[in-house]
């Protein structure tokens, strides 16, 4: 073998540990060590510390060179898949002491092989996956990653219960990839089963998921009618404060003109540049006495619909000079 102190400095994984990329990390890490001549430190494992009682009765570890060696060669290894880790994860797993610690606390939290929502997760990279503009050698690339992941988690066999089982699964997560994002949460919930419901279960839970949904937007849109019912019928100026009931409404007539569909505050007759300007009369009106008719029947008679006409009396005329008066003007 070369000397493993030499062969710890040309090692290098190439890919840093995340931990959602932890089958892809830790098959280009075995590669990597295993070329090197290093796997054997991390199946092994460091070797124990032997002890003896001494003379004194206290315990005195007694290591050969040959034992030291390998402890040191083991520290050299544990540094390598310390590099390879996300800075957060380096924190996080400094307390190993060996690198066979390591690498089994880190296949236990990572690897995790039942769980289904990574196959989900990767069976449903594999069906969006589209090359689009991307090269073609990075877009293989990619799809051959995917499965070699998809394999690791569903290792060969060819035991009839678990092909049979892989079946079941995969008719299920056809039809959960094909929902809408509105059962995102029921997905979640489903998937996080330790084992994955048969595809009738899973049905059910859509089924009833489908019934809550359409019960809630029915309610919300009967709550939303009241309120723009409500909203409807009520007039100028009162504040939206819960529903607003239709016979509530109020009928407004002026004081002074004695006309209904507005106050005084906007009687056109008071505050003339409250007009509109399509029923304001071109040119000047004529009265004589307390009538007065414009030249405009037509116009009068548009003017009528809406409750007002450019019909001037004598005591309109009157009332505006009193109502400017006391306004100060």
């Amino acid at each position: 073998m070369m000397d493993t102190f030499e062969n710890t400095k040309m090692v290098m994984i190439p890919v840093t540990l995340k931990g959602p990329n932890y089958l892809t990390w830790a098959r280009l890490a075995k590669t990597a060590l295993g070329d090197r001549g290093l796997w054997d430190i991390v199946e092994e494992g460091r070797p124990t510390k032997k002890t003896v009682l001494g003379d004194d009765g206290k315990e005195v570890v007694i290591a050969d060179a040959g034992e030291k060696k390998k402890g040191q060669e083991d520290l050299m290894v544990l540094s390598i898949i310390q590099n390879s880790l996300a800075p957060s994860l380096q924190e996080a797993y400094a307390f190993c002491e060996t690198s066979k610690e390591l690498w089994d606390t880190l296949k236990k939290v990572y690897a995790n092989k039942s769980n289904i929502s990574k196959v989900y997760e990767v069976k449903g990279a594999i069906n969006s996956l589209s090359q689009e503009d991307t090269d073609f050698d990075a877009h293989f690339g990619k799809f051959r990653s995917l499965w070699a992941e998809l394999e690791m988690l569903r290792p060969a066999t060819v035991d009839p219960d678990v092909l049979h089982e892989r079946r079941e699964q995969d008719k299920v997560f056809a039809l959960l990839l094909t929902l809408n994002p509105g059962y995102d949460d029921l997905i979640r919930h489903i998937l996080r089963n330790k084992e994955l419901p048969s595809l009738d279960e899973v049905c059910a839970e859509i089924q009833k998921e489908h019934g809550s949904v359409g019960l809630f937007k029915k309610k919300g849109e009967m709550v939303m009618a009241n309120q723009a019912e409500g909203a409807e019928n009520k007039p100028a100026g009162v504040a939206n404060k819960g529903y607003y009931k239709p016979e509530d409404k109020k009928v407004w007539v002026c004081d002074h003109c004695k006309k209904k569909g507005h106050g005084k505050d906007r009687c056109w007759i008071l505050q003339p540049h409250l007009k509109p300007a399509k029923f304001r009369t071109e040119g000047r009106a004529n009265y004589s006495g307390d009538i007065g008719e414009t030249s405009n029947r037509s116009q009068a008679v548009e003017e009528k619909k809406h409750g007002h006409d450019d019909t001037i009396k004598k005591s309109d005329i009157e009332a505006l000079i009193k109502a400017l008066k006391e306004s100060g003007y």
